[in-house]
C-alpha cells in the first residue's frame, strides 16, 4: 500500500474484521428485506379473488435499495484498496504513515455499515408503504446520519492526535540534534 512516497504492507485491524463482516451481514439483511417483501406481496396478489387492480403492488421498485447498497458496498472497498494522497495538515512519517491508512480506512468501513443500515431501513419503510402496512416513523431515520458524522468527527480527531504525536517526536529530535551539534 503507499501513501505519497511512504510504502508499507497493510494490515486489516479487528475492528476493520469485524465490520466489514457486519456490513456484508448489513448487506444480507437488506437482500432478506426485500425477499420478504416480495414474498408477502405476492401473497397478497394471490388473496385477492376481485378484478381489482393489484399493479401498484410491485415489489421490483426495492431492488434499486439493493443496487444502492451494493454500490455502497462496492465503493467503499475502491476508497480503502485505492492509493491514498498525503494529507496537507496532518504530520505524516513513514512511522505513523500505515496507522494513518488504518483509521482512515476503518472510518470509512464504519460509514459503509451505517450507510447499508440506512438503506435497509429505507427499504423496509419503502416496502411497508407498497404493502400498505401501518409503520410509524423510524428514529434510525435520524439516529443513522448522526452515528455517520461522529465517526467522522472521531476519525478527524484520532488523525490529528497521531499527527500531534508525531509533531513531537519530530521537535524532540531536532532539540536532540540541536544539543548534540552545539
Amino acid at each position: 500500500m503507499k501513501l505519497g512516497e511512504f510504502s508499507f504492507k497493510r494490515r486489516y485491524s479487528a475492528a476493520q474484521i469485524v465490520v466489514d463482516i457486519a456490513s456484508a451481514a448489513a448487506l444480507v439483511y437488506l437482500g432478506y428485506i426485500i425477499y420478504a417483501c416480495a414474498v408477502d406481496i405476492d401473497r397478497l396478489k394471490s388473496l385477492n379473488k376481485t378484478e381489482a387492480d393489484m399493479s401498484m403492488f410491485d415489489w421490483r421498485p426495492l431492488i434499486v435499495w439493493a443496487v444502492l447498497g451494493a454500490a455502497v458496498f462496492a465503493v467503499s472497498f475502491v476508497l480503502i484498496l485505492r492509493r491514498k494522497r498525503m494529507p496537507e495538515n496532518i504530520c505524516i512519517t513513514q512511522n505513523n504513515a500505515a496507522k494513518y491508512c488504518n483509521i482512515i480506512d476503518t472510518g470509512i468501513s464504519c460509514v459503509r455499515l451505517m450507510l447499508i443500515i440506512l438503506i435497509s431501513e429505507i427499504c423496509y419503510l419503502h416496502g411497508a408503504a407498497i404493502r400498505m402496512a401501518n409503520v410509524g416513523f423510524s428514529m434510525q431515520l435520524i439516529i443513522d446520519p448522526l452515528i455517520i458524522v461522529c465517526v467522522i468527527i472521531l476519525t478527524k480527531m484520532r488523525l490529528n492526535a497521531i499527527s500531534e504525536a508525531e509533531k513531537e517526536k519530530l521537535d524532540k529530535q531536532r532539540n536532540k540534534r540541536e544539543i548534540i551539534e552545539d
